[in-house]
């Protein structure tokens, strides 16, 4: 009954309120897919970009929200998450407030900004083809990003240690507004996954998961170890 439950809560569509506790723990896959920025694009939307650093997922994740302001600016939005508290396997409607833990900051791009957001994530291929196959694992370090412009929605994603993660340059237009105070986790090579997955579900630690990209979103392969 426990892991049919988790997996209801993996797969619920996100609709909102990331900052939210139960929201997090039940809507991460979906928020991460863009689903809601998905369902949103369509002709006259205004441009909105999701992008997301899994830099661990255990050890921390950040989230950037970019949208539009009609202005030729747009409103901007940091969020880190740090240390384990999205463990989605550990679910408990006893311990909420322990399972959030965002720092969040919002601000305003000036056009200038905003402009060269646009050019960064031109020259780090966004809006081209996503990697299809490509497997992301909850340990490693990635960015995954959901993107409407033009009515158009667009996904992508990059893996480190990559030559495509190496050329991406819309991580310090981001970076440069953060008013977080939280450094970024660097990215590393994380070896022997499996073996690490094996130990900690021995020792009874969290579980992991496993995600793919397709043409323009990930796949439905799902894997909690």
């Amino acid at each position: 009954m426990a892991l049919l439950a988790l997996g209801v809560l993996a797969g619920c569509a996100y609709q909102g309120a990331i900052d939210q506790p139960v929201t997090i723990k039940a809507t991460w896959f979906s928020y991460l897919n863009g689903d809601d920025i998905r369902a949103a694009c369509t002709d006259g939307a205004p441009s909105w970009y999701r992008l997301v650093y899994n830099g661990n997922y255990e050890e921390q994740l950040r989230s950037y929200e970019v949208v539009a302001d009609g202005t030729g600016g747009a409103y901007y939005s940091a969020r880190v998450q740090t240390g384990s508290g999205l463990d989605l396997t550990r679910f408990s409607f006893g311990n909420l407030q322990a399972m959030a833990g965002w720092t969040k900051v919002q601000a305003r791009l000036i056009p200038a900004d905003y402009a060269a957001l646009e050019r960064a994530l031109e020259a780090s291929g966004a809006f081209g083809p996503a990697p299809v196959g490509l497997r992301l694992a909850s340990e490693q370090f990635y960015w995954v990003a959901s993107l409407c412009r033009d009515g158009r929605f667009y996904f992508n994603a990059w893996l480190y240690p990559s030559a495509r993660a190496a050329g991406i340059r819309f991580p310090q237009a981001l970076l440069g507004h953060d008013g977080t105070g939280i450094a970024v986790n660097p990215p590393r090579v994380v070896a022997g996954i499996e073996r690490i997955r094996r130990t900690i579900k021995g020792q009874g630690g969290p579980r992991h998961f496993d995600l793919e990209v397709g043409e323009n979103g990930f796949k439905g392969h799902r894997t909690l170890f």
